[in-house]
């Protein structure tokens, strides 16, 4: 059966198709004795609103795009949840690109999202973007947008983030204070600003207590698949480690997998702390100290402030924000 469009309908009822249209949008002009009867047959066979012709007439979409690089299992569900959130509390709808991680298909999203008319974009960069020149076609066309989380310096975007370098630092420090000095550090793709962050706070954490910033305990990976070829042989060969800070979730998975399989007891032999969405650390045993940022919470201020510049696009102070961080201490220091 084909699709029923609202010349079907005002045929149906005999009416013109404006007063279907005008019925549907639910017009003060329109009786509600027609509105019912509309809205009934609508209904009996199935209509559904076409958005595309909506967005012609109203020469808006009423779409947010959210661009991301991947969908892990840990920090991304609750970045898309907080995100979803408050979506569902506005007027916008929001659609979800994926770049797997690749710098040409995020310039493709772009010119998808010009496409599809969006009014705004959340983003977070693919790990070999390395500046932001594909997003001028968004400025010029007046669709906000805003980074978070993987990010790049900028005086255009505004950023939504957490304080990287202040949560490796904290974790860090935690973990000195604990006794340790031969700390393991690894860390995610060295192109990130994230990562940067997090390399800067583990190091000032270790010059704060007079511990010398040894090169050969900073480990930086593209992807977590690679400590699969890299950890083992630190972890058996360099017996003076006596502790590791991962800077993320999928690190902290991927650390824990090869610390179990080298039989190392937790936190007898070494101790671990992560940055972590507070997931994970409670699916291990030992349950796992660490450093906690919300996706949700990221996703939910980042989202709120687009939302606010998209309408109030005359405000021009629209800072970068910061999202706050606890430690929270378990088990495996």
């Amino acid at each position: 059966m084909k699709r029923v469009t609202i010349k079907d309908l005002a045929k149906m009822l005999n009416i013109s198709t404006s007063t279907v249209s005008r019925a549907l949008s639910d017009h003060p002009d329109i009786s509600r004795a027609t509105k019912t009867r509309v809205r009934s047959v609508a209904e009996e066979f199935n209509y559904t609103t076409n958005v595309h012709a909506q967005f012609f007439r109203k020469q808006h979409s009423g779409l947010i795009a959210l661009i991301l690089p991947e969908i892990n299992m840990f920090f991304t569900p609750n970045l898309i949840k907080g995100i979803n959130k408050t979506i569902d509390h506005s007027k916008y709808s929001l659609i979800i690109f994926l770049t797997n991680n690749s710098y040409s298909k995020e310039k493709e999203v772009i010119k998808q999202c010009l496409g599809w008319a969006v009014e705004g974009v959340l983003l977070a960069l693919a790990k070999d973007t390395y500046n932001l020149k594909h997003l001028d076609p968004l400025t010029k066309a007046d669709i906000k947008c805003v980074l978070l989380d993987k990010t790049l310096e900028n005086e255009t975007y505004p950023t939504v983030t957490i304080d990287s370098t202040e949560a490796s630092f904290i974790a860090t420090s935690y973990l000195i204070n604990k006794g340790h000095r031969n700390i393991l550090g690894v860390f995610g793709s060295p192109n990130y600003v994230i990562s940067q962050d997090r390399i800067k706070g583990y190091e000032k954490a270790l010059k704060a207590n007079n511990i010398p910033v040894m090169k050969e305990n900073i480990i930086s990976v593209d992807k977590s698949e690679d400590l699969d070829f890299i950890l083992p042989p630190i972890l058996n060969h360099n017996k003076q480690i006596t502790a590791l800070f991962a800077m993320s979730d999928e690190i902290l998975a991927k650390s824990m997998y090869h610390i179990n399989s080298l039989g190392l007891s937790i936190p007898e032999e070494i101790s671990i702390v992560s940055i972590s969405d507070g997931v994970y650390p409670y699916l291990t045993h030992p349950l796992i100290s660490h450093v906690k940022d919300s996706g949700s919470k990221m996703g939910r201020n980042a989202c709120k402030l687009l939302l606010d510049w998209i309408d109030k696009p005359s405000k021009s102070d629209y800072s970068n924000l910061v999202v706050s961080t606890k430690l929270v201490e378990l088990g495996s220091v």
